[in-house]
């Protein structure tokens, strides 16, 4: 269905940033590879995202890489699931200037992120903490959900389980 992303998927540079148990640290990549590789990268929340990646077959081809680094979000103005959770901006920030061995791409990229929040805050914005950090601390004001499923996934989080 889709000609030019089957190509892309089935080139051996090709690489897919997408955590999971079959995911190799994307640092290590980065050592070993001296090819120019292509990076697919799915922007949306971790639900569309999950859905986007597991529902197409052809992004199971490309290698999977994940980001192993202690890197908090310097999205303040959004919930994150864990302290150390990233924006899809965040990780093609991170990701690039790994694999072109440059930190200032990294800072570069997200300089307007930055600016953005911090002008929200100026007016009125709130620095929201992770759903991890409210948690463990007591200040989940929501109520608990009565999905089990649910439920057991904010355990993990408080006790400091991988996810």
């Amino acid at each position: 269905r889709y000609p030019e992303l089957a190509t892309i998927c089935r080139n051996p540079n090709t690489l897919i940033l997408y955590p999971g148990a079959e995911a190799t640290n994307l640092e290590e990549v980065a050592v070993m590879s001296s090819n120019p590789s292509v990076m697919i990268i799915i922007d949306g929340t971790w639900s569309q995202a999950k859905d986007i990646f597991y529902k197409n077959s052809l992004f199971r081809l490309p290698r999977q890489v994940q980001l192993k680094t202690n890197y908090s979000s310097q999205y303040v103005i959004r919930t994150q699931p864990t302290n150390t959770c990233l924006s899809t901006l965040e990780c093609a920030a991170v990701a690039l200037s790994i694999m072109e061995k440059n930190k200032s791409i990294q800072e570069t990229i997200l300089h307007p992120l930055q600016a953005l929040c911090s002008f929200q805050l100026q007016h009125g914005a709130q620095i929201h903490h992770s759903k991890e950090h409210l948690l463990k601390n007591g200040l989940y004001d929501k109520p608990m959900p009565k999905n089990k499923r649910k439920l057991r996934r904010m355990e993990l989080l408080v006790n400091n389980v991988k996810i």
